[in-house]
């Protein structure tokens, strides 16, 4: 079995020379990978003749492992139960103002016919969904938001342009991939998906059945492992949501201050950079690297041996922890 090896910036010359020509910082604009690609990897394919769903790396036909993604931003409180977070092949999600989360759901796999509460943009979504090419559905968001999204070039819709995508309130993204411009780009691979008995990482993979993460002004946030299901299990707002895999990227957070419509300040998570992370999928944990050099590049989870990460199919639910966070697996 083959494995992808990260070009971080702690590879040596003479090995990158040695692997071939791997993208790096000063690579052309609109590349969307930093990985050598070395050998082709091998794709989980359970199913015969179903290809691996891009995100999700779980099979599906063809026709659906070749159309466009579709991102839904939420907002949730410990109030909220917010729903359509069982069909998400991908969770990102931000530490918020006012004990809030900010929650980015892309789906490509599946479809589910409501998510919400439906948030308004934010720069992290921006910065997160660029590479996978996603058509968003989003309720409005202050002036200078929308600018970047606009200026990033992501595609999108709120309920005042296109009711008929937000039944009753809600997104729907059959609805919203239906009011999509023609042509859309099916999503960049994130993660290269584990083989039956392939294991999470190349080196320092440990036994874990409980990963917490506590942010400073936020509830503790608990996953515990289902043997049953193989999932990991946490709870959001009243929910209680199920994850194949759950990542955690510790980076800085920054103060974003809005003047339009109305002054405020929100916290931001920087997601450009590079910083340690934590990785648990299946009964397994590892201590990780993450580097995301920029809107249109890969975020690369780099395992202590220097190779990706290789998280089992379904769902992954990727947490932006701050600095200032405990994360603990036990």
């Amino acid at each position: 079995m083959t494995r992808r090896r990260a070009l971080g910036a702690t590879v040596a010359a003479a090995l990158v020379a040695a692997l071939g020509a791997g993208c790096t910082e000063g690579q052309p604009p609109g590349a969307t990978d930093v990985v050598d690609p070395g050998s082709p990897a091998a794709q989980p394919s359970p199913t015969p003749g179903l290809p691996a769903a891009p995100l999700s790396g779980k099979p599906v036909p063809e026709a659906v492992a070749t159309r466009q993604a579709v991102a839904v931003p939420l907002r949730v409180t410990a109030r909220t139960t917010p729903v359509g977070l069982a069909e998400a092949d991908l969770v990102y999600q931000e530490f918020a103002e006012s004990e809030s989360l900010h929650l980015t759901a892309v789906y490509q796999s599946r479809d589910a016919a409501r998510v919400g509460p439906v948030a308004e943009i934010r720069p992290v979504d921006i910065r997160t969904v660029g590479v996978l090419h996603p058509f968003v559905g989003y309720a409005g968001g202050p002036t200078g938001f929308l600018d970047q999204l606009a200026g990033a070039g992501v595609p999108g819709a709120t309920p005042a342009q296109r009711k008929a995508a937000f039944p009753s309130g809600q997104a729907s993204t059959a609805a919203l991939r239906q009011a999509a411009p023609k042509g859309g780009q099916a999503p960049t691979q994130v993660f290269d998906h584990a083989d039956a008995g392939t294991p999470l990482a190349s080196q320092g993979v440990t036994p874990a059945n409980r990963l917490t993460v506590a942010a400073p002004g936020h509830p503790t946030q608990t996953w515990t492992y289902d043997e049953a299901s193989s999932t990991w299990r946490g709870k959001v707002g009243k929910t209680t949501v199920s994850a194949a895999t759950v990542v955690v990227l510790t980076m800085e957070y920054r103060t974003l201050n809005v003047r339009k419509p109305s002054p405020r300040s929100l916290p931001g998570a920087k997601v450009y950079g590079s910083g340690t992370a934590v990785v648990v999928s299946g009964p397994s944990s590892v201590a990780a690297t993450w580097r995301k050099p920029g809107q249109r590049l890969v975020c690369n989870v780099i395992d202590p041996g220097g190779y990706q990460v290789r998280p089992q199919p379904g769902t992954a639910w990727v947490i932006y922890a701050p600095e200032t966070a405990r994360v603990n697996v036990a």
